[in-house]
């Protein structure tokens, strides 16, 4: 499949480009990051075969379109999912209410910031339709991040392409590799982090229980 990624962007450059991005922008995910997507067409653009604007307008218009559709399904039925599923997430009730309160507070700011945290970046989309953030401002802290976000990934990809993607065009399922690193990188200080507040957890409630279960003092009265 990702050769198949690889004959697309080589005949079809900004479409495939567009195509692939607006399908993980939605939160499908393809076989290959769309980091490293973006990647390559920074190296087609040092190559001749692309423009810079071209493929950073496609990267910023993809963006668009995938994350707007996560936008009206959290608008529409957010509140209802996240109800229902959001504890399999670690999204109890207190963590949803910290981030409307977030939400709320930053408006675009924490829309901006959000997409350019990996692993937060389709999430923010969901949770900015579901805490009601508006459209308006959503979209222009979406198109203000894409433009951040894969401007910097073209321009990295500009630089070392050369090198890499030699590496990767024969050796198509490379990005395993990547993906690997990226989950260690990332994965393992949440699941640290997930470890920790269940262990709190855990404590907290043990220490109400046994708050709870303990017989008030009689208070005595001297004896005269």
């Amino acid at each position: 499949m990702a050769r198949e990624i690889w004959f697309l962007l080589h005949h079809h450059d900004p479409l495939a480009l567009f195509g692939l991005l607006a399908v993980e922008e939605a939160g499908v995910p393809i076989p290959v990051p769309g980091d490293i997507v973006m990647m390559y067409a920074g190296y087609r653009v040092h190559l001749g075969y692309m423009f810079w604007y071209e493929a950073l307008l496609a990267g910023v218009l993809a963006t668009l379109v995938g994350s707007c559709i996560l936008y009206v399904i959290g608008r529409r039925g957010g509140r209802p999912l996240l109800t229902r599923y959001g504890r399999y997430l670690h999204l109890t009730s207190d963590r949803q209410a910290r981030i409307e309160r977030w939400l709320d507070r930053y408006g675009g700011l924490a829309v901006f910031v959000g997409r350019l945290i990996p692993g937060m970046r389709c999430g923010s989309s969901f949770m900015a339709g579901t805490f009601g953030v508006r459209y308006p401002t959503f979209v222009m802290a979406t198109a203000a991040s894409a433009l951040v976000w894969w401007g910097t990934f073209l321009f990295i990809g500009s630089q070392v392409g050369m090198w890499v993607a030699p590496v990767i065009e024969s050796h198509a399922r490379l990005w395993f590799v990547w993906a690997g690193v990226v989950l260690l990188f990332f994965g393992v200080p949440s699941y640290l982090q997930y470890r920790k507040e269940k262990r709190l957890a855990t404590v907290d409630t043990a220490s109400l229980s046994s708050s709870e279960g303990e017989a008030p003092v009689p208070e005595t009265i001297p004896s005269r």
